[in-house]
């Protein structure tokens, strides 16, 4: 069966997801395990091949979440593979019952509390409230992909990027919206985004004799711990 157009642009949006899921992960393995690294040693492990894998991952991360969250605009000719282009496919979509309330539950999912009369309209709701609220991140990540990235402006300060709490709250929703459209409207079973580069890297370090690399941070603590029954 011939695959649709909104299917089309879901699954090229799900492969920047996979792309950012690896950068993230990637990320974060090497700024856990740098100084472990440099305690093997450089002639083991290269300080300067880790660095060199942090800069571009920190690069692509700003790049790939801006493409997730690129704006469609068919009047200037830009077709676009991103949240904003799957959604101009659903302009005129018809919603079953069942597609209807997997939409709302997105949306309640990310603080939309606002009736879901209009599946779509409450669709592009739910994304604006989203990016308002990490307003101040896609405003640094788009500043750094046009000095910094995409382009290499004269006499542009190179800012502090978001944190990676940032990243993965930015990879949560567009991964729940790209699951939400295969799954929950297109009835199609969603790819997953398993950690690979970063689990590769891990295992690289781990071979190379850093038998305590870190793959993830550990476990936050409750700010009030349970006590203890008596």
């Amino acid at each position: 069966m011939a695959r649709t157009h909104l299917d089309r642009k879901n699954v090229k949006l799900g492969s920047l997801i996979y792309r950012l899921r690896q950068a993230i992960d990637v990320l974060r393995v090497i700024g856990l395990n740098v100084n472990g690294a440099k305690r093997i040693g450089g002639h083991i492990i290269s300080i300067k091949f880790l660095w060199f894998v942090r800069l571009l991952t920190l690069e692509s991360i700003p790049l790939t979440i801006c493409k997730i969250f690129d704006r469609e605009n068919l009047t200037k000719g830009w077709k676009r593979n991103s949240i904003y282009g799957v959604m101009a496919r659903l302009t005129k979509h018809r919603y079953t019952p069942i597609q209807a309330k997997n939409v709302e539950r997105f949306g309640r999912k990310f603080g939309n509390v606002n009736p879901c009369s209009n599946p779509t309209a409450f669709l592009n709701q739910t994304i604006e409230l989203f990016t308002a609220a990490h307003k101040d991140a896609f405003v640094c990540m788009r500043k750094f992909r046009n000095e910094h990235a995409a382009h290499s402006e004269f006499g542009a300060k190179r800012e502090n990027l978001p944190s990676i709490d940032e990243f993965e709250a930015i990879f949560d929703f567009s991964a729940e919206f790209y699951k939400l459209i295969g799954a929950g409207i297109l009835d199609i079973g969603p790819a997953s985004f398993p950690p690979d580069a970063g689990m590769g890297l891990w295992r690289m370090l781990k071979n190379l004799g850093l038998t305590d690399a870190d793959f993830d941070f550990p476990p936050k603590k409750s700010p009030h711990p349970t006590k203890a029954a008596h």
